[in-house]
């Protein structure tokens, strides 16, 4: 086929699937954020990273029509469309939009009664800080207001404000004693499957169990939840990993620090008092451990790491960046810091720098042994883990504390999230056929992981978001809600 022929054929499918790429009308709000919207777009001479672990590659060229990618190839050898806006990289990183799985709309907040989570719901600021950061497809991880949540997603989706896509969870399947009374109390397995049902009925795509649930009504949630053909995660505490595995859960949270399967104090359905210790003093070269991953990769569970969250617990934790503080109400970084005081008080090493230690080597060795690890942020715990900000940590804690490569900590952030939510044939890595979600960064993450801070513009299905204008938009406000 001639040049010509082959640019008439472009144009000619590119004019059929206009249409819908045209059906989202923004917002005059949202399109404030909005740098690039064109029907097709070429970007050249690109550092090319995949998503799939490859080495990064030079003088690269992509091109982008009407939101799916179209083309990946060599500059040299790319055709390019007569019509097509082109954008030369100038060497910057091209590589796809992260797929982050422990996200929330919500931060941890002052409390007069600790018993209650005092968790604000932060419609304003974390989409677009998720955004800001490069997270194209976030999976939400509980909540305790989820019509806010489902209606987050809605305006997303109709263009309304900026924002990830969004994989919408459920609020938590939680048990009997639940240590936080904002949490529905599931008493026996029918209570279980009615919630799943319930809630699936209202749209929601995922579900979490809780600490506190009991194994007979987990097992009637993953039934339940398999029989409406979606998925099912936990933070588990009073059932073990293996447990869990057993009953075929998808996924589970934290890696292994809230793991209670080597409490020696455990008892069933119950919830170990020193699980955190027990777990931190291990000696993980121990067989139990190596049998359990095992047991784990051959049952398919996938496991996600949250290292950002835990890291807040750790007395080696870094100060906080004057930037990051600057994107704080006065509320909200006063909480942040005053719990930063209280950790790095403590004397070292505590409970949770040890188990902190052990995790990190745990999540490794699942990986090596075949497992897929995914990550999430959790923008919950001492408060100073904050979406956006809180997505780059835990990408970079891959690599300073489990020991990841670069490549691989990508990988983990983009493609097998995408693999998780089982969406890998549409999102997760640049390929032909594929979701234009992008970013371009004024760096090198493939050698550089704190590179990925350096994000210029985040593509999502095609249209290009300026990064700085999004976090503009949120400086000093988050925490109001």
């Amino acid at each position: 086929m001639t040049m010509y022929k082959t640019s008439l054929a472009f144009i000619f499918a590119s004019f059929l699937s206009t249409i819908a790429f045209a059906q989202i009308k923004f917002s005059d709000e949202t399109k404030k954020y909005i740098d690039y919207n064109d029907s097709i777009i070429v970007f050249k001479n690109a550092l090319l990273i995949d998503g799939k672990g490859n080495a990064a590659r030079p003088h690269q060229t992509i091109i982008i029509s009407n939101g799916k990618i179209d083309w990946v190839g060599d500059d040299a050898k790319a055709i390019i469309p007569k019509i097509a806006n082109i954008v030369d990289l100038n060497g910057k990183a091209i590589m796809p939009g992260l797929v982050m799985l422990h996200e929330h709309m919500y931060i941890s907040a002052h409390s007069l009664e600790p018993r209650y989570l005092n968790l604000k719901q932060l419609p304003f600021t974390f989409p677009r800080l998720y955004l800001a950061a490069g997270a194209t497809t976030i999976r939400t991880a509980g909540n305790v207001e989820p019509y806010s949540d489902m209606n987050i997603k809605r305006d997303i989706d109709a263009g309304k404000i900026p924002g990830p896509a969004i994989e919408v969870t459920a609020p938590y399947l939680d048990g009997n004693g639940s240590i936080f009374p904002q949490m529905n109390e599931l008493k026996k397995p029918e209570d279980a499957t009615a919630f799943v049902n319930y809630w699936a009925d209202q749209g929601f795509t995922s579900f979490k169990g809780y600490m506190a649930i009991e194994k007979p009504t987990l097992k009637a949630a993953i039934d339940a939840v398999h029989k409406r053909h979606l998925k099912i995660t936990a933070h588990l505490c009073s059932v073990t990993y293996r447990e869990a595995a057993e009953m075929g859960i998808d996924q589970l949270e934290h890696g292994f620090i809230v793991s209670s399967d080597f409490a020696k104090d455990k008892k069933e359905n119950e919830c170990p008092p020193n699980a955190l210790k027990s777990f931190g003093n291990m000696d993980i070269r121990n067989d139990s451990v190596k049998n359990l991953i095992q047991f784990l990769i051959d049952k398919k569970v996938i496991i996600n790491s949250t290292p950002a969250v835990f890291e807040g617990y750790t007395t080696t934790q870094p100060a906080p960046s004057p930037e990051l503080l600057s994107y704080f109400s006065p509320d909200s970084r006063d909480f942040y810091l005053k719990l930063f005081a209280r950790v790095k008080s403590a004397k070292a090493p505590t409970d949770y720098d040890k188990a902190f230690a052990n995790n990190a080597k745990m999540e490794k060795m699942f990986y090596d042994m075949g497992g897929l690890l995914t990550v999430g942020t959790d923008p919950t715990g001492n408060g100073g883990t904050i979406a956006g900000f809180g997505n780059w940590r835990a990408i970079e804690l891959l690599v300073e504390a489990d020991g990841f490569t670069p490549l691989e900590a990508i990988k983990i952030a983009t493609q097998n999230g995408s693999v998780a939510l089982g969406f890998d044939k549409t999102i997760g890595t640049i390929e032909a056929g594929k979701s234009a979600d992008l970013l371009i960064i004024d760096g090198d993450p493939s050698r550089n992981i704190s590179d990925i801070r350096r994000v210029v513009f985040v593509f999502k299905n095609g249209v290009g978001y300026n990064s700085k204008k999004l976090f503009e938009s949120v400086k000093g406000k988050v925490g109001f809600n």
